[in-house]
């Protein structure tokens, strides 16, 4: 059975949330006003399973805030997170193009919040030509990420996989602090693990290394960057060498 939420309906406010997407700007009006009328919520909090790999391809999610992460576990239970979807961008969109099965499965983050829209209302948004157009745009981004992904985890040792990651996550996410970049960390070391296909204990120890050397500061819920130069040569160390180490 699909993983889908049984919820009320959209609350007022949702509309004013969708007009300000990049995904949806400029777009007819009916069109928001359909996504508003017929989209469901869902809230991290309340849930942590999006869907499966193997369930039905049979609803799509716009991501209003926190994000979504795709993952897959291998026979042993190891855990891997190969991409995210942030904000502004939708989930499962692979439903509207050609839908089969899930590739994958979807974890909401903690503080996530989705608009789900079932199948059965996904017709307006496969009429509309820029919509469509977007989403195209988007599934092929995911599957460049996806692409980095494998080649970080099968080709750089942990040190470099952590470096190339926050390095990604600064540009992305990273914020001006007094004593270098300051970025956000993830609701618990365990997912950043995942997101590097790396063991916790290796990844705890690689992050305590670094803040005495000076590299970064970590705190409860953020890590600063303070010397990005020497990220940037780490990153480029590469090496095979098994990736869960």
């Amino acid at each position: 059975m699909p993983h889908t939420p049984l919820s009320a309906s959209a609350p007022p406010s949702l509309p004013a949330e969708l007009v300000g997407l990049p995904l949806l700007q400029d777009l007819p009006d009916e069109l928001i006003r359909h996504l508003a009328r017929h989209g469901i919520p869902a809230d991290g909090r309340q849930r942590k399973l999006l869907f499966l790999r193997g369930d039905p391809d049979s609803f799509v999610g716009l991501v209003l805030r926190g994000g979504v992460y795709h993952s897959l576990q291998e026979p042993d239970g190891h855990e891997v997170i190969m991409d995210r979807t942030l904000p502004g961008e939708m989930v499962g969109e692979s439903a509207l193009l050609r839908p089969e099965r899930r590739s994958c499965n979807a974890l909401l983050g903690r503080n996530s919040l989705l608009l789900l829209l079932h199948q059965q209302h996904f017709a307006p948004l496969q009429a509309c030509a820029p919509l469509m157009s977007r989403i195209q745009q988007q599934l092929c981004a995911r599957l460049q990420r996806i692409s980095s992904f494998v080649e970080t985890v099968c080709l750089y040792r942990l040190e470099a996989r952590l470096a190339r990651h926050l390095l990604a996550e600064m540009a992305l996410n990273g914020r001006p602090s007094s004593g270098g970049t300051l970025l956000p960390m993830p609701a618990n070391q365990g997912t950043l693990a995942a997101m590097l296909n790396a063991s916790r204990p290796r990844l705890n120890a690689q992050l305590k290394q670094w803040q005495r050397d000076g590299l970064i500061q970590l705190t409860r819920h953020a890590l600063q960057i303070r010397d990005p130069a020497r990220l940037r040569r780490i990153a480029r160390q590469d090496g095979q060498i098994n990736p869960k180490t």
